[in-house]
């Protein structure tokens, strides 16, 4: 829905767009600051090349999250949450499933499809760098004329 003309939905988009990225950039900075520990709860679960895909996530965490915050490269960054969340369900959850585990990877996945469907809004970079690029288009286009 690139057509969005609702002020209060942007405003709500704009919002939730916000508060997901700040809570995941903290999910984020846990697992970059207790890296070592994360890597070893990665080895300790079976987790081949631990090193590797435990320092991958958290840096794939803090570039999906920046994308969500600032509404730029929205599906790439939904897509790598999505990612990071059944990575995170599969791998780290696997031996203690519980009720909070799966709600919180549930509740991730519902809001990332959200994002997906809505789409960034009129308050991200998406939006006003495609209503740029529409301007530059339709001037180009005069001037063929």
């Amino acid at each position: 829905m690139n057509n969005l003309s609702s002020k209060g939905l942007n405003i709500m988009l704009f919002v939730e767009r916000v508060i997901f990225a700040l809570a995941f950039i903290y999910l984020g900075m846990g697992e970059a600051l207790h890296l070592n520990a994360f890597i070893q709860n990665g080895i300790d679960i079976g987790l081949p090349y631990s090193h590797i895909i435990c320092t991958f996530v958290v840096i794939l965490t803090f570039l999906c999250s920046a994308l969500i915050l600032i509404g730029f490269a929205w599906k790439f960054a939904c897509l790598g949450l999505m990612l990071i969340s059944l990575f995170s369900g599969f791998f780290f959850f696997a031996g203690g499933l519980n009720k909070v585990n799966i709600v919180g990877v549930l509740f991730a996945f519902v809001i990332l499809i959200n994002f997906l469907i809505l789409g960034s809004g009129k308050i991200s970079l998406n939006y006003f760098l495609g209503k740029n690029r529409k301007k530059q288009n339709k001037r180009l286009s005069d001037l063929l004329k």
